[in-house]
């Protein structure tokens, strides 16, 4: 009988134990190219944007994610940088991080489109009984940077298994330098594990 409540309280601890673990996501720098140009600052930057992203909203996700600096050195100790990634299988990548349940990797192709011009103007004229005229008027006009982003993003299992793979182009009509970020949160909202 003690034989039988011991397996029976192992048996639920094991159970309590497998539901409350969460897996973990281990996000990698972006490769980011701004114009034709890798920009190593601005692929952390969106790492951490995405990083710090799924900590706000966690209560939408059933993993952990790891620490990005701990990724980047695991990575850099791996022999592995934005400039050779590309020569690395995601095996490969997710052994050099070690212990990720997934490994998020992605790029931002962000290209300055120009810039577009509004010209307003208004006039009034203002008579009274034809004896004196009195003229108002007025222009203004503005000026719209438009940029294009798209955004690429894979997730794939430790052992190699992608479970996403996606590419979007802009989500709206950009006209900051940050409009990629419209784009990585619609990305989120498909991820696999995302509630």
């Amino acid at each position: 009988m003690k034989y039988l409540k011991k397996i029976a309280v192992l048996f639920i601890l094991f159970l309590t134990t497998a539901t409350f673990a969460q897996e973990t996501v281990a996000i990698l720098p972006f490769t980011f190219t701004d114009d034709g140009h890798l920009s190593i600052s601005k692929g952390k930057e969106v790492q951490h944007f995405l990083i710090d992203y799924i900590h706000r909203k966690g209560k939408h996700f059933n993993v952990t994610v790891l620490n990005g600096r701990d990724i980047t050195v695991a990575l850099n100790k791996a022999g592995i940088t934005p400039d050779t990634i590309d020569n690395f299988t995601t095996k490969e990548i997710a052994d050099a991080i070690g212990g990720a349940d997934y490994i998020l990797m992605g790029e931002v192709e962000r290209s300055f489109e120009g810039t577009t011009n509004l010209e307003t103007g208004f006039a009034s004229i203002n008579d009274k009984n034809w004896k004196k005229t009195n003229v108002y008027g007025g222009s203004t006009g503005s000026t719209t940077k438009k940029y294009n982003a798209n955004v690429s993003i894979s997730i794939f299992r430790g052992n190699g298994k992608v479970v996403y793979e996606k590419s979007k182009g802009n989500i709206f009509i950009d006209t900051t330098t940050d409009s990629w970020k419209n784009t990585v949160i619609w990305h989120v909202r498909h991820f696999p594990f995302y509630e």
